[in-house]
């Protein structure tokens, strides 16, 4: 989607919407009202655009849909590629995610149901977070042993290009004392050989608190375009290191809770890997921190990062 689609997108919103009406709505359930509402555009990549369609005044009748324009032929391949997750894990029942309803290839829009649930970004140290992460932890395992049979396989080089955008180098010439921090995790990650031979299982790719809904003892994954098969220390590490940075008051507790429940339901060897995962999540971090710039003192919490980083590395 290039950027001059925007203006003329409210334009191809009505079309959309019926296309919504006509792949989500069983027969026999019409709605008096659809209303819609841009929720994110990012320009030449993806925009999202939430649906409230109402049923004649019956609230429980309403439905709330998210359908997601993508560029080019990337929108036909997540739909597939949630369509054999959702039937591998039992039509939401074993793996909690929004239903995918349909591909709308006029638009290159992919509709899905809205899960339910409370936002985990939007919990505080104030809620009962050790509920949270132990369904976290279901899901994740449950996620991690579906019976997925096709989808792309990554490696941490793979995970290294595709999550450290604009790139290490990109960080170490913006922040050049941050250099030797930054070559020492790169070193230690090409070196690393507790992935030789370890199994890998399919992945959410890019699991965050904003990525996860929490509802009684249940946890819903959403956004998951970057669906691959790799490590399950990919997922881990990424959330293990962004319960540390969001909520470190109870880090350490909320960390063994997870990891515990985790290991309760997957084997041991899945999560091999979890020290150079580790440290592939706190570079990332440091290079959005250079790539985001939101304050004067972003090259210090950069070299936090990194240094955090570095530690995990070297530990035995």
């Amino acid at each position: 989607m290039s950027d001059r689609k925007l203006p003329g997108l409210a334009l191809a919103l009505d079309h959309a919407i019926m296309r919504a009406q006509l792949a989500a709505v069983r027969e026999g359930e019409p709605f008096s009202q659809v209303r819609h509402r841009v929720l994110k555009y990012t320009p030449g990549k993806r925009c999202v655009i939430e649906y409230l369609l109402d049923g004649n005044g019956e609230p429980r009748s309403s439905q709330r849909l998210i359908g997601k324009i993508y560029r080019k032929e990337r929108g036909e391949v997540i739909f597939k590629n949630l369509r054999q997750l959702w039937q591998a894990g039992g039509a939401g029942v074993s793996f909690g995610m929004p239903e995918p309803l349909a591909y709308l290839p006029d638009m290159r829009m992919v509709l899905q149901r809205f899960v339910p649930g409370r936002q985990l970004s939007d919990f505080s140290e104030r809620d009962d977070l050790s509920t949270a992460v132990r369904c976290v932890a279901e899901n994740l395992a449950a996620l991690h042993g579906l019976a997925v049979a096709t989808g792309e396989k990554k490696s941490l080089a793979d995970h290294i290009r595709k999550y450290c955008h604009p790139g290490p180098q990109a960080l170490i010439e913006a922040c050049p004392e941050a250099a030797p921090l930054v070559e020492n995790i790169l070193v230690g990650l090409a070196q690393e050989a507790s992935l030789n031979g370890a199994p890998i299982c399919p992945v959410h790719g890019d699991l965050n608190l904003a990525q996860i809904f929490i509802t009684g003892d249940r946890a819903f994954f959403i956004d998951l375009d970057g669906f691959c098969f790799s490590h399950a220390a990919l997922d881990v590490c990424n959330f293990l290191i962004t319960l540390q940075v969001h909520f470190s008051g109870k880090s350490d507790e909320l960390r063994r809770i997870f990891l515990e429940r985790y290991l309760s339901r997957r084997s041991p060897p899945m999560v091999a890997g979890l020290r150079p995962y580790q440290a592939l999540a706190y570079l990332r971090r440091a290079v959005i921190c250079f790539r985001q710039q939101a304050g004067a003192d972003w090259p210090s919490q950069a070299r936090r990062l990194l240094e955090a980083g570095c530690e995990i590395l070297i530990k035995s």
